[in-house]
């Protein structure tokens, strides 16, 4: 069995839509793809509604993981003067943006049906896979391009893993003592010259290659502009940075 895994999508309808027909053009050539993973769902991008609708109603076919975002958005109502400090003003008005956008049940879902972290079995390998890192799921970004003792250290506490699957903007993929450490790459946006790409992780033998997307920006960058979010989106829509 294969499965597909992208991060960093932050609400990118167009993007999650390139990457599932890339996923059926895969399967079509024969590739054993049954699952979709996404860490980390909403973010900078206006298509909330959308989004939380196609992968909700999914059925168990596409697996969402929470990310920093996500979770900012399930705790909003509850938890605002720590959020107010903790996130940056344009973050915050990503987050209220969302917020407002999914309604209740689009809270409900991300609240009740949406891990932290996934931990799965596949014949005689097991996966761990979320947004930050073992140490924390959801800020502890896994940094690219780090020396081998760096991951393991990572993986020490999850070692019984053969994989650890994390979110973030450059895909790598680091082989160490105690399994392999995968980053599929950031899906909902350009960053400098890469295109948004997914990883595609035989769960038999643990092999893993990356397939790149492409959708309009343009569109993407009307959107923003129609719900008059900060002009700050687009440049995170076209560079990964705000």
């Amino acid at each position: 069995m294969k499965i597909a895994v992208a991060s960093n999508l932050h609400g990118n309808l167009l993007a999650l839509s390139a990457m599932l027909g890339k996923v059926e053009k895969l399967k079509e050539d024969g590739e054993n793809i049954e699952k979709v993973y996404v860490l980390g769902i909403f973010g900078f991008f206006p298509y909330a509604r959308e989004v939380y609708e196609l992968i909700s109603g999914s059925g168990d076919y596409i697996k969402a993981i929470r990310g920093i975002y996500d979770h900012a958005i399930a705790r909003y109502s509850e938890d605002k003067e720590n959020l107010n400090q903790e996130l940056t003003e344009i973050e915050l008005k990503a987050v209220e943006w969302n917020y407002e956008s999914l309604g209740r049940e689009g809270r409900k879902w991300i609240r009740n049906y949406v891990p932290a972290f996934v931990a799965e079995k596949s014949g005689d390998n097991e996966f761990f896979m979320c947004y930050g890192s073992p140490f924390d799921l959801l800020k502890g970004e896994v940094l690219p391009s780090q020396p081998t003792a760096y991951y393991e250290t990572i993986l020490s506490p999850i070692r019984k893993y053969e994989m650890l699957v994390v979110a973030g903007k450059d895909r790598f993929i680091v082989e160490t003592k105690y399994g392999r450490v995968v980053c599929p790459g950031a899906i909902g946006y350009y960053r400098r010259d890469e295109k948004p790409s997914f990883a595609v992780i035989d769960t038999r033998n643990l092999d893993v290659y990356f397939e790149e997307v492409e959708f309009r920006r343009s569109e993407v960058e009307e959107r923003i502009k129609t719900e008059k979010l900060p002009e700050e989106f687009v440049n995170f829509l076209y560079h990964g940075k705000l």
